[in-house]
């Protein structure tokens, strides 16, 4: 610091001592252009105002005049920095569901074995969340700042609405029932490249394994009122799928050692609680399987 303090004492005026003042802000690393600038003038004229006062004085203030800027400037940015987002991560368990309110007030119920990812606060153009699973959600309108739910390689864009999500990475389909309001929804996986405007009452189904889409209608009255009570429903599911949904909500394991069952699709509806038993007779109404129980183990085989 002695060395600096003569260096300035003697050059403090000239070209040179401005050039080497510029290239020691520089060197503090700030990406601050304004402020870097203006500590730069700030310290050169307490330089020129002290050769005014005296050298001894001068030298005492060089000293506190190199190290205040730096202090300040690195105070000035680590201020200005903005803080790291900090993200919730909230799970649901075999047989569990769970209703999450975001930071806006909207709010997603977790279907069992599920997971949600989601800021503490929304910052930015856009409301990012993160699920792998499936949920039911009601969104807080936002026309200046959509909601995305990112689950894999499907984005969904949503500006204010009620829609029902289904994720599951182990699911042959992922579906998108929308209740109420309007969404966007992108597929960008392997073999497809889809964007899909959807309006209430639509129904979106992809498959991951031909990249296929389907389309269709359905009754978003009636699904709203069914969600609302947390029951089953299932609008031309595959059984594979279907059986899928029973091991996450009852906690078991069913196996279909028939690949044609498997491929069977059911329309059906579930919202008085009824139990395995009840629901895996009525999906057998025809009586072409076979229903075999060994402790948590459910075998569907064909007649």
């Amino acid at each position: 610091m002695d060395d600096i303090q003569k260096w300035f004492l003697e050059h403090g005026g000239e070209e040179r001592a401005d050039a080497s003042l510029r290239d020691l802000v520089s060197d503090l690393g700030s990406d601050d252009y304004a402020l870097s600038s203006e500590g730069f003038r700030s310290f050169r004229s307490r330089v020129q105002k002290e050769r005014r006062h005296g050298r001894a004085r001068l030298a005492e203030r060089i000293a506190a005049a190199l190290l205040l800027p730096v202090v300040a400037l690195s105070l000035f940015l680590a201020l200005r920095r903005p803080a790291p987002m900090e993200w919730a991560e909230v799970y649901t368990r075999a047989g569990e569901t769970r209703l999450v309110e975001l930071p806006d007030g909207s709010t997603l119920r977790l279907s069992p074995l599920s997971r949600l990812v989601f800021p503490e606060s929304f910052k930015g153009k856009v409301r990012k969340v993160f699920l792998e699973g499936e949920a039911y959600a009601d969104i807080r309108h936002n026309a200046k700042k959509p909601l995305e739910i990112h689950s894999g390689d499907i984005l969904v864009t949503v500006y204010g609405t009620e829609f029902n999500f289904s994720s599951y990475q182990n699911d042959a389909e992922s579906e998108l029932a929308l209740v109420d309001g309007s969404v966007r929804m992108q597929i960008s996986g392997p073999g497809s490249g889809h964007t899909i405007e959807m309006r209430p009452g639509e129904m979106v189904r992809y498959s991951r394994s031909t990249g296929s889409l389907e389309r269709q209608r359905f009754s978003s009255g009636t699904y709203r009122d069914n969600e609302r009570r947390e029951g089953l429903q299932f609008t031309n599911r595959r059984l594979d799928d279907i059986v899928r949904c029973l091991e996450r909500r009852f906690n078991v394991r069913i196996v279909i050692e028939d690949k044609k069952i498997a491929e069977e699709r059911f329309y059906a509806s579930f919202i008085n609680g009824e139990d395995l038993q009840t629901i895996l007779s009525s999906l057998n109404t025809q009586n072409y399987m076979d229903i075999h129980q060994k402790g948590d183990l459910i075998v569907l085989s064909l007649k």
